[in-house]
């Protein structure tokens, strides 16, 4: 699809829920019906005549057991492949501009600075995606020609890492809980950059931070903004360790919703809430060499 001059990719992720757990399987059984009337529209002759639970499991069976749809797509070196991973940020839930969230605002943004060229953005975000499912697909090779052909990588990832704690003992939270799944989001993260890396060693990467959405309930500094606050300096730390990476950090643009950032849910940022994002993306990208670590694709200096 053309949205602007940006072109933007829409992969068909079949292929994707087959790597998930079983724990996750079971997450995805309540997703399908929600998140896929299209599959079946497209599948109506097969499904028709089937009762509720005989549906449920053809759609189990054609997206968890099913052969792997891939779809081939034909990289031009003429033009600039930006690659987004990550979850519902990166999806940009929540955005009533319906732009892909920063995504597609960012890759507008980078036209501006790129001469004979265009951006092709490949969006690759899943609402509710964790650490672990992004370095289980990226493991399995799912991404493979993707990352191989990126000129530069954002990535959005952990704040369903938080939410799982959160949602599993809401009315019982303990900070050690936090602390013990850091360490392990840490790990991870450092094995998703080594896979990136592996497979692309140059390409510049955001590592974008995560903020606390309950911020809009109380003004008072409670312990789950520190919480956020340390995770977002393990991703800041986790930056520090490749060549041609960098944090940007969001936590402060989403406190309080001073400035109406967040979309009705409350949880996720609306349109406006993505623009002031990009915004700041942007402005990061200009100080942490960006311009050099893109080998001259994009050269901030040739803005008009």
């Amino acid at each position: 699809m053309l949205y602007g001059c940006v072109e933007v990719v829409e992969p068909i992720e079949i292929d994707e829920l087959q790597s998930l757990t079983t724990e996750d399987k079971e997450e995805a059984q309540e997703s399908l019906q929600k998140e896929n009337k299209s599959i079946i529209t497209q599948n109506e002759t097969i499904v028709q005549s089937e009762t509720s639970d005989e549906m449920l499991q053809t759609i189990e069976q054609y997206f968890l057991n099913g052969s792997p749809i891939v779809e081939e797509f034909n990289f031009d070196k003429t033009k600039i492949y930006y690659l987004a991973l990550g979850d519902s940020l990166t999806r940009g839930v929540g955005d009533e501009e319906k732009k892909n969230g920063y995504t597609e605002r960012l890759a507008e943004k980078i036209e501006e600075y790129i001469l004979n060229s265009e951006v092709i953005l490949d969006n690759r975000g899943k609402r509710g995606r964790r650490s672990d499912q992004l370095l289980s697909l990226i493991k399995k090779g799912h991404y493979n020609s993707e990352l191989e052909n990126s000129d530069f990588i954002t990535i959005t990832i952990g704040g369903n890492d938080i939410m799982k704690i959160v949602k599993k003992d809401l009315f019982n939270l303990k900070r050690e809980a936090f602390d013990q799944e850091l360490v392990e989001f840490e790990d991870r993260y450092n094995q998703i950059m080594q896979e990136i890396r592996f497979r692309n060693p140059d390409a510049p990467i955001i590592l974008i931070g995560l903020y606390n959405p309950f911020s809009i309930i109380t003004e008072e500094i409670t312990e789950f903004e520190a919480i956020i606050s340390e995770w977002n300096g393990t991703i800041e730390g986790i930056s520090k360790k490749y060549d041609n990476a960098c944090f940007v950090d969001v936590e402060d643009l989403f406190d309080e919703n001073a400035n109406l950032v967040y979309h009705t849910d409350f949880f996720h940022p609306n349109g406006y809430g993505y623009t002031i994002m990009t915004e700041r993306i942007m402005s990061i990208m200009k100080s942490c060499d960006i311009e050099e670590d893109s080998d001259g694709l994009i050269l901030f200096s040739n803005n008009s």
